[in-house]
């Protein structure tokens, strides 16, 4: 499962958020239909290729009424076709961002919430045969992944609604930005009109990222791309260069072995590797580089 309910903090929290909590172990998680008690898996970034999820205990099973594997069968539509209908999208899903977030922040209502209540938890209802069917709201996040996750794994569905902290946008298709190359003989070419912060993707290039005392350099497939010896090459890749005076070394050596991690998950597979990030192009210098600061808003994503 994708998510689960904390006992703990009193909210929903999705896989991607149990690489940012603290001392998950520590922490009780229950299906959020019926309240069967669910174990967090392959959470440990630096170690799990795997992403983090949810799991039973051995030989138990969710109630008779719970629409978990129903959900599952719901998102595995999602990745081929639209599953928003005259109700809205069908699930629960993060319409704002922020990555401050408390468990006390409220998520006013909208109309993707169709009415519900938007507090992030589930209004109980009763059926006439007396057995609880929940009514889901959608609610905040601070899991950049869980984000980033919503817009690749539902690529149809991207007109939801979206309120992401520091970037404008009402919609996820508005919030997100995909990092596009020069046209003609452009050399290069301005991603958003002005300087301003965006959620930029793009997928990466196989060069191995350049470590300095301060900073990241990681390339980009995107750039000028021509022909040199009726071969394709890409001249000048844009690039990502994140600040990490602010990590520490352990975030920093983490983040460096994730980025290993998934290049070597694609390699010889016909995979991609994308990442994802919050940041701003260089309109003043070189225009090819983009400047990211905050390692929770840097997250990579295998399609």
């Amino acid at each position: 499962m994708d998510d689960a309910r904390c006992l703990q903090l009193e909210r929903l929290v999705t896989n991607e958020e149990l690489y940012i909590l603290e001392n998950v172990k520590a922490l009780d998680f229950v299906c959020d239909e019926c309240a069967i008690e669910l174990i967090p898996c392959s959470f440990k970034k630096a170690v799990n290729l795997r992403r983090p999820y949810f799991k039973t205990k051995p030989k138990t099973e969710h109630e008779a009424y719970c629409y978990a594997k129903a959900t599952s069968k719901i998102k595995e539509q999602g990745k081929t076709a639209r599953i928003t209908g005259d109700e809205g999208f069908p699930l629960a899903y993060p319409n704002r961002f922020n990555l401050a977030a408390v468990k006390s922040l409220k998520v006013g209502a909208t109309s993707a919430d169709n009415g519900s209540a938007a507090n992030g938890d589930n209004s109980v209802l009763v059926t006439s045969s007396n057995k609880p069917k929940s009514k889901k709201s959608n609610y905040v996040t601070s899991s950049f992944q869980s984000i980033v996750d919503q817009f690749f794994n539902f690529p149809y569905d991207r007109d939801r609604e979206l309120l992401f902290e520091g970037v404008e946008g009402k919609q996820y298709r508005q919030i997100f930005q995909k990092v596009i190359n020069p046209i003609g003989k452009q050399k290069f070419r301005f991603q958003t009109e002005t300087e301003q912060n965006k959620v930029f993707y793009s997928t990466l290039a196989w060069d191995k990222p350049q470590i300095e005392d301060d900073k990241i350099i990681i390339k980009l497939s995107a750039g000028w791309w021509q022909k040199v010896d009726d071969k394709s090459k890409n001249l000048r890749p844009y690039f990502i260069e994140a600040n990490t005076s602010g990590w520490t070394a352990v975030v920093k050596e983490n983040f460096i072995n994730r980025l290993s991690q998934i290049l070597e998950l694609v390699k010889g597979s016909n995979k991609k590797a994308l990442i994802a990030f919050v940041g701003k192009q260089d309109q003043q210098q070189d225009f090819y580089r983009f400047y990211v600061n905050e390692s929770k808003l840097i997250c990579f994503k295998v399609i």
